[in-house]
């Protein structure tokens, strides 16, 4: 290497991180607001109220539920509102159809009354978190290894990028204002500084979460190859199933309520201070019956914890606090990743980590086109089709991103509520915007007008985000003035928080209009860019 190796691992850094910057800044994005999924998924749901049901009395009404229409069922599943993650009851068992066959059938009840809830067909927040890792219109396996092969270059830009900036503690507290690329540089290194630890976490464990995709050799060294042994081995693995077999003499189950309770008593004799936030019941009505309870996680290592009791006795089948072993690794990566076992303190640190994450690869995009403007200008062939190209994608990604997420939101409020596929159009304008912003970035890339293209596209993303409450308070009766007298805090949240993210991007409009970014007019040996008008 005559450059040398940190010249080599700069060069390693620019170009790999340029790259994959569109998809990776994507995956951050749509991954950051998977930290508040089920929050998301409650607002784009205002027909449900908020949940004041017990778990006495929401146990109660599952067990009346389940004993008149799941006679039949191999299991009944029950979800209690406790954690964020289930605002209301809701159980799953099986029915039988006109000819005789066991379908699945899903419920989501008012836990006081056993009134059935129905709300408008949504993504919600969940389509959010799933685009991170599973992108969309794109078949599942094949985004799977997309995203794993661009998070492996991420993983190599943050090493590479430690390499490249020896002194990188010391440039933390280094920025130049109004500096040009200097200014993006600095700004790029102290987004990547500020949460280095996290992004080098959310890189490793997002491969980790997906290892026997990636690496399905391990697997077929033991259960061998094909669909049936590559079951066995997730069912030996996750524990799946039911831990017994029926043992086909009818038996009376214990109500919900006693065996919560005894669950309750055992967890007590254990000090376990977790609760039991859903249950499933194999074989009901057999007297092999049992009730597995899933516990709560109050820290990484609780993934995998449940206590088993035998459902027509209440004795102790079995109690095992965490996964063991090697699955106990994976899932304390998986728990560190998906930040499921964080309280709202956490889950906001969680969340503004992953805001520096986006920041950075944006600021990185940016200092691309930047550092290689004036070169640009100044080519006699006139202005390269890469540099083009690669600025108009990230004036149209950057910005069109949040853009399409207050698009995502307001297609939830102004679809019809019966329109057919409405999930799906939620998703599709979603993408429609996004390529409206990409369409019109790189036209006036090429136009060589790319100030004007930032300061439009920010403002209008702006005025999108400014929408999103206003047309809440008018398609629902949960708007901010009616939120804030009934208490309802998170729709409260949502309001200033889109209100919060519009101003970000009329601040950011602002500054580009005041600064002028360089214009990129076609230039002759015997003229001199101009700056152009915002």
């Amino acid at each position: 290497m005559k450059s040398g190796f940190r010249q080599s691992m700069a060069w390693l850094h620019t170009w790999t991180g340029i790259l994959v910057s569109w998809l990776l800044y994507f995956i951050f994005v749509t991954g950051t607001l998977g930290y508040f999924d089920s929050e998301i998924d409650a607002w784009m749901a205002p027909e449900l109220p908020p949940n004041t049901a017990s778990v006495s009395a929401s146990l109660n009404t599952a067990d009346t539920h389940l004993n008149a229409y799941g006679l039949d069922a191999k299991e009944w599943r029950i979800y209690l509102p406790i954690v964020r993650s289930e605002p209301h009851l809701w159980l799953r068992y099986q029915q039988k159809n006109a000819d005789g066959k066991l379908k699945n059938v899903s419920k989501t009840l008012n836990g006081e009354n056993g009134e059935e809830l129905i709300h408008r067909k949504t993504g919600g927040g969940q389509a959010l978190y799933r685009m991170h890792y599973r992108l969309h219109y794109l078949p599942r396996q094949f985004a799977y290894y997309l995203v794993g092969i661009f998070t492996a270059f991420m993983l190599l830009g943050l090493v590479t990028g430690i390499v490249v900036h020896k002194k990188i503690f010391k440039e933390f507290f280094t920025f130049r204002r109004n500096k040009g690329a200097s200014s993006w540089l600095d700004g790029h290194n102290l987004m990547s500084v500020v949460s280095l630890p996290f992004h080098l976490m959310i890189t490793y464990s997002g491969l980790i979460m997906f290892m026997f995709t990636y690496v399905p050799f391990v697997l077929n060294a033991s259960y061998g190859f094909g669909a049936e042994n590559k079951q066995r081995f997730f069912d030996d693995y996750y524990q799946r199933g039911a831990p017994n077999s029926p043992s086909g003499i009818a038996a009376t189950p214990l109500g919900l309520n006693t065996l919560y309770q005894r669950a309750e008593e055992v967890l007590a004799n254990n000090k376990d201070t977790r609760r039991a936030i859903a249950i499933r019941v194999y074989h009901p009505h057999d007297s092999n019956s049992l009730a597995v309870f899933s516990l709560e996680q109050k820290s990484p290592s609780d993934d995998g914890g449940k206590l088993i009791l035998h459902a027509t006795t209440g004795a102790l089948y079995q109690y095992t606090p965490q996964y063991q072993g090697t699955r106990h690794v994976q899932s304390v990566f998986l728990e560190l990743h998906e930040g499921i076992f964080a309280t709202l303190p956490v889950r906001w640190l969680y969340f503004f980590a992953g805001l520096t994450g986006s920041i950075m690869i944006a600021s990185g995009m940016v200092l691309w086109t930047t550092k290689r403007r004036k070169k640009a200008l100044t080519n006699p062939q006139g202005l390269p089709f890469s540099f083009k190209l690669t600025e108009g994608l990230n004036i149209g990604t950057v910005v069109g991103l949040p853009a399409a997420i207050a698009v995502y939101f307001l297609a939830n409020r102004l679809i019809p509520v019966d329109f057919a596929h409405r999930a799906d159009w939620e998703m599709h304008c979603f993408f429609i915007t996004w390529f409206c912003f990409i369409a019109y970035g790189c036209w006036f890339s090429w136009r060589k007008l790319a100030a004007v293209a930032w300061y439009r596209l920010w403002l209008s993303a702006g005025f999108l985000f400014v929408l999103v409450p206003m047309v809440n308070a008018l398609t629902t009766h949960r708007g901010l003035i009616a939120s804030l007298q009934n208490k309802d805090t998170l729709f409260v949240a949502f309001d200033l928080v889109t209100m919060l993210a519009a101003l970000c991007c009329f601040t950011i409009a602002a500054k580009v209009k005041k600064h002028r970014l360089t214009p990129l007019p076609t230039c002759t040996n015997n003229t001199q860019p101009k700056e152009a008008t915002v």
